[in-house]
């Protein structure tokens, strides 16, 4: 009898110009340096979180193309929705998730062992979604985000317990049923 190890992914990604490199609360992405060069991001487990780089933070802020987005409940609820209908679609299950304002944590398990792959899916399926809520297409996600692998049953029940306590939640999923603050 052959038994699959657990598997899920802690996927995180923010709302466009809303949690920029440099910003206070920290962040996962390449840091400017006062003399002009770039330090790599480090996002690897273990590794803590930059915070509070003022040049990174204004270079972020210059190099910002659009207007910020912030999501409104109905929005975090479209979000919410679609991630459970893409999902669906591909046979995927999100244990947990939380749509707030400026970002989103979905913890997915039953789905392919490819972070990037995962969010960009998710991603792009409710890009989709808001903007044709919006009755506009809209710029409404930053590049890029966070994927941890999670491969043991401890590491997804932390994820999950992680995600359940986020503060400020306009939208939730848990196992698939999707609940609005």
């Amino acid at each position: 009898m052959v038994t699959q190890k657990p598997f899920a992914l802690l996927i995180t990604w923010t709302c466009y110009g809303t949690w920029l490199p440099g910003d206070r609360r920290g962040y996962v992405a390449n840091t400017r340096r006062p003399d002009g060069s770039w330090e790599p991001k480090q996002n690897t487990a273990g590794t803590p979180y930059r915070l509070d780089e003022p040049t990174t933070l204004a270079h972020a802020h210059l190099a910002q193309m659009r207007p910020t987005v912030g999501l409104a409940t109905q929005q975090a609820a479209c979000v919410a929705q679609t991630m459970v209908e893409a999902a669906r679609q591909r046979g995927w299950s999100i244990l947990r998730a939380a749509v707030m304002g400026n970002h989103v944590h979905v913890v997915v398990s039953d789905c392919p062992n490819d972070g990037p792959q995962v969010r960009r899916v998710l991603k792009g399926m409710t890009q989709a979604a808001l903007s044709q809520l919006a009755g506009a297409p809209r710029r409404w996600w930053t590049i890029g985000g966070s994927d941890r692998y999670l491969n043991d049953e401890a590491a997804i029940a932390a994820a999950v317990r992680y995600v359940a306590d986020q503060k400020r939640t306009l939208a939730s999923i848990a196992d698939m049923l999707v609940t609005q603050t």
